[in-house]
Formats: structure tokens, C-alpha cells, sequence
């Protein structure tokens, strides 16, 4: 399996949301996810600066490959309101360094297959 450039992406979500949004970004091919119950701590006046009112969020954490950046994009804005004020926040950070082919492979979505044991047979 070739891989692209992968990213690790974040999108901080309303905990009621977060379900929905994790069952749409595996369709969309978002890999390796991870959701980490997230209390906003920030001042309320700064929370209405950046959007986001409520404090009970859910950060969901995933691997994503370069040219699937937009499609995600798409999909936050169409069915989650993204491109509206207070619907959550979204970013990548490039994945510039991995450590081990098995590794890099997984992240891109690729599956690793055990090898079951032999079985070996006694001699008498």
C-alpha cells in the first residue's frame, strides 16, 4: 500500500455530537480515531471570541491522508454546520515522522495481518 502525506487531524465537538461525527469521518476514510472527553477551562468572554459557548466537548484525534483534507472539510461544513460560529473547531498538523514502516501503514489505514503459529507434531 502506497502511502500519501498523512496528517493527524483534531476536531473539538459538542459531546451530544461526537458519535455521529466519528461514524462520518471512518466513511470518509479518517483512521486510527480517538475520542478524549474535553471541559473547556477558558474565560466564557473568550469562549464567545472563538465560538465555541458550552464547555462539555469531545476531542476526537485521528490520521488522515493528505488529499482527504477536503472531503473532511466538506463534510464538517455540510453536516456538522463547521462553517458557521460555534459548531466546533477542526485542524491537521502534518506526520512527519514515524516510528517503522508497520507503523506509517497502520496510520494510513492499512490492516496487519497475524500469522497464526504452526503447529508443530510430536514425534513419538
Amino acid at each position: 500500500m502506497a502511502t500519501s502525506a498523512l496528517k493527524t487531524l483534531f476536531i473539538i465537538i459538542e459531546r451530544s455530537k461526537a458519535d455521529k461525527l466519528t461514524e462520518t469521518l471512518a466513511s470518509c476514510g479518517v483512521n486510527y480515531q480517538h475520542e478524549v472527553f474535553a471541559l473547556g477551562t477558558a474565560r466564557t468572554g473568550f469562549l464567545e471570541v472563538i465560538g465555541i459557548g458550552e464547555t462539555e466537548k469531545m476531542l476526537v484525534i485521528g490520521t488522515i491522508k493528505a488529499e482527504q483534507v477536503e472531503i473532511v472539510r466538506n463534510v464538517l461544513n455540510q453536516n456538522f454546520g463547521f462553517n458557521k460560529s460555534g459548531a466546533g473547531i477542526a485542524f491537521t498538523i502534518p506526520i512527519s515522522a514515524v516510528g517503522g514502516e508497520a507503523s506509517m501503514f497502520i496510520l494510513a489505514g492499512g490492516q496487519l495481518h497475524q500469522q497464526q503459529p504452526k503447529k508443530t507434531r510430536r514425534k513419538k
